[in-house]
């Protein structure tokens, strides 16, 4: 109880950053400080299907955990259907654009909070993940390293070419929304090109809790391990 104490009174954000504002929308994001940085950056994207979610959550949890490790952390809200109109395709389209844009303020900013703009990763769960891939292969956002919690980039594989970031995919097999082929032809995808990469998955369904365990590790340990090799 101490322990946890010590952690959230020297737990240090900053909530509610503008990043952009785009047609009169003002783009917010939760910055974590690092008490000791060593320079690796993470922009944490939510997920919610393109029509709703929010940052914290799960990824204001991997946020909290990242930069107790060291890394200044960017826990981003984008875009959302009802802000954009149109399809879902509309939406997604807003979000990858909203993503590259907070890379880009990330690479501007970083430093102020301690980290390093040529170190930066960018990941999130489901529609977050699906924007983090689209935004790092699709939109070639150089990102260093991409972690995939249970998204896909739905037949768009082929924009992964050599050279580009490399993935951790994590994936439940019994996924009903996302579907565990998706996780499988990123990784022969990221195969044939030369593409780091990672495919971890279990039993599970959609949305697995950070602290699940796989191979003996959780998915924060994996998730931590794989940032550390690559930024």
């Amino acid at each position: 109880m101490f322990a946890l104490a010590a952690i959230l009174l020297t737990q240090q954000v900053d909530r509610n950053v503008v990043y952009r504002t785009i047609n009169g929308k003002s783009l917010q994001l939760d910055a974590y400080r690092a008490t000791k940085p060593n320079g690796r950056v993470f922009i944490a994207i939510h997920g919610g299907g393109f029509t709703g979610g929010n940052k914290g959550g799960n990824t204001g949890e991997l946020c909290q955990y990242l930069s107790q490790r060291g890394y200044t952390c960017f826990d981003i809200n984008y875009r959302l259907q009802r802000d954009v109109g149109g399809t879902i395709q509309t939406a997604i389209d807003a979000a990858v654009d909203d993503a590259s844009a907070a890379y880009n303020w990330a690479v501007s900013n970083s430093a102020k909070y301690g980290g390093d703009p040529k170190r930066i990763g960018m990941g999130g769960s489901s529609a977050g993940a699906i924007t983090s891939l689209f935004t790092a292969y699709s939109r070639n956002t150089p990102v260093k390293a991409v972690i995939d919690l249970w998204g896909g980039m739905y037949g768009k594989e082929s924009d992964m070419k050599r050279g580009e970031a490399p993935v951790l995919i994590i994936h439940g097999r019994n996924d009903r929304t996302v579907a565990f082929s998706h996780a499988t032809n990123l990784a022969n995808r990221a195969a044939s090109e030369g593409i780091k990469h990672k495919l971890l998955s279990n039993e599970g369904g959609h949305t697995l809790a950070l602290t699940t365990r796989i191979e003996g590790k959780t998915l924060l340990d994996h998730i931590e391990s794989f940032l550390n090799e690559n930024l």
